[in-house]
């Protein structure tokens, strides 16, 4: 990028919109270089701090992602271009609110030079991320490429213990090198009187919490935040005190196990059954049982030598299908609640969307009971575990196996454009479509979409049949539709496209096994 560029991109009169046009180019251009735009930067100190921090934190995911990709493409060399000191100068430059930040510390994590690592720590130690999420992403490499010597990280790193979003992740690195590296003793273990005070703490917050919800605030993503930030360190910190295994820790974690949180709950019952104590035991077999908790119980139970003891029904498919789906069902940004109850309603062994082999795929029927108020619908677990907003209960059965096909299924030849974004001869393709439908008595035909399905495309609609309002998919040989009249969630456009693709994907597929269109 020459200086003129960066000038043009930033400074106090950069347009946002512009900018941001500007930044998609750069992302997608393969000629430019994330280390070289790195030294740009360092060198137009005074641009940079009075420029946009929106779109600096833009700037910095371009430059992030462009090393990343060259990285992969060089198996690690252009890493070695990335100047340690040059970030350091760049990131004290940036504006307080600039967004991003932290991707400048995941590069120095992947550099993993000791020289990178001091700098790393520094940033850590005088200005951690704001979001534990953020500071989780930031030393994530140190535990996915451990090249690094311990020492130069620990026990320096255990300084950031004070900083409620670094607490976490120090500790899931510091679990790391003793599970999977076997450091002796933990890194974290001269800490043990810290930590115990700290899980203390954090089980009380959320005691308060499962006893008033608003404890944490009355918005939404601050609650979700937090409480994910909550429960990330009480499982970090039963994980720690489990492998220090000092018995000093048991009160704490009694007082853990107690909590209502599957997840912590399962922590603080592995940690007391790895300290010998039999509640802890106790509490992972009855887990178990716990779609919600039985993986990760079932897990810990092999782990500590007890895994003959787990009923062999809850290791079976259908048990594991609903543990899949409650689990996936209970992340934050799903419900984030476990299911009231959970039951696999069919399973198939077939091929399926990017998968070369059959692969077991299980529809999961899912409830959630608020009070008067009740929610349900069906996932799907096996190839993945997914299940759609809108309602595909009332479905049958091969129809929900196409519509979830069509959805996962993966390929730059099959998309849709929307009705606002057609052109000339896509116009064109749809008025055909519209004829085709009228002779079938379709009325008050209105385009939603074109979709794209490899060689083949078809017409998606809302329309009348009957004076019923439908969504209508047809590629002028053949035609489907599905009622939304009167339904609660009903299926959108894209949702009837994907069961025309599943559809066809796997009558394909498994021609025994498929529904037949409707003409």
């Amino acid at each position: 990028m020459q200086n003129e560029t960066l000038i043009a991109l930033l400074g106090p009169s950069a347009d946002p919109v512009a900018a941001g046009w500007r930044l998609r180019e750069l992302a997608e251009n393969e000629s430019y270089d994330g280390a070289d735009l790195i030294l740009e930067l360092s060198e137009q100190e005074d641009l940079v701090r009075r420029s946009d921090p929106a779109i600096l934190g833009g700037l910095l995911h371009v430059i992030h992602s462009l090393v990343m990709r060259s990285a992969a493409a060089s198996e690690g060399e252009t890493l070695a271009k990335v100047e340690t000191q040059r970030v350091r100068q760049l990131d004290q430059t940036l504006p307080e609110a600039t967004p991003n930040r932290h991707l400048l510390l995941h590069l120095l994590a992947m550099i993993q030079s000791e020289d990178a690592l001091a700098v790393l720590l520094d940033r850590l130690e005088q200005s951690p991320p704001g979001k534990w999420i953020e500071a989780a992403q930031a030393i994530s490499p140190l535990m996915q490429n451990p090249r690094w010597k311990v020492g130069s990280v620990f026990p320096r790193l255990l300084q950031c213990l004070q900083y409620p979003s670094l607490a976490a992740p120090t500790l899931d690195l510091a679990n790391f090198l003793a599970r999977e590296h076997n450091i002796s003793p933990h890194p974290a273990a001269d800490n043990i009187s810290m930590l115990n005070r700290l899980l203390g703490e954090v089980s009380a917050r959320l005691g308060n919490f499962e006893e008033n919800p608003r404890a944490f605030g009355d918005d939404v993503e601050t609650v979700q935040s937090t409480l994910g930030e909550a429960v990330s360190l009480a499982v970090s910190l039963c994980d720690a005190v489990g492998l220090i295994g000092d018995e000093s820790s048991i009160g704490k974690l009694n007082q853990t196990v107690d909590l209502k949180h599957r997840r912590v709950q399962c922590e603080a019952a592995g940690a007391l059954a790895r300290l010998g104590d039999e509640l802890g035991k106790k509490r992972i077999l009855e887990l178990t049982t716990d779609p919600a908790a039985r993986l990760r119980a079932i897990a810990y139970a092999d782990e500590l030598g007890f895994g003959d003891l787990v009923d062999p029904e809850l290791r079976s498919e259908t048990s594991t299908a609903e543990a899949e789906m409650s689990l996936w069902l209970t992340q934050p940004q799903q419900m984030g609640v476990p299911p009231t109850s959970i039951e696999v309603v069919d399973s198939r062994r077939m091929l399926w969307p990017s998968f070369t082999d059959r692969v077991d795929v299980h529809l999961v029927r899912f409830e959630y009971s608020f009070g008067e108020q009740q929610y349900s619908n069906i996932g799907i677990t096996g190839p993945v575990t997914f299940a759609i907003s809108n309602d595909v209960a009332d479905l049958p059965i091969d129809d929900i196996y196409a519509i979830y096909a069509g959805w996962h299924a993966e390929h730059p030849e099959i998309f849709v454009i929307p009705a606002e974004q057609f052109n000339v001869a896509q116009q064109r393709a749809m008025q055909g479509y519209v004829k085709h439908l009228e002779m079938l008595e379709y009325e008050e035909i209105k385009p939603a979409l074109l979709g794209f399905f490899l060689d083949e495309q078809a017409g998606v609609f809302t329309a009348l049949r009957g004076e019923i309002e439908c969504i209508v998919v047809t590629d002028g040989l053949e035609t489907l539709d599905h009622t939304i009249a009167g339904r609660i969630r009903p299926l959108a456009p894209g949702d009837v496209f994907n069961l025309y693709k599943g559809r066809k994907m796997l009558r394909t597929f498994n021609p025994s096994s498929n529904p037949s269109m409707d003409e």
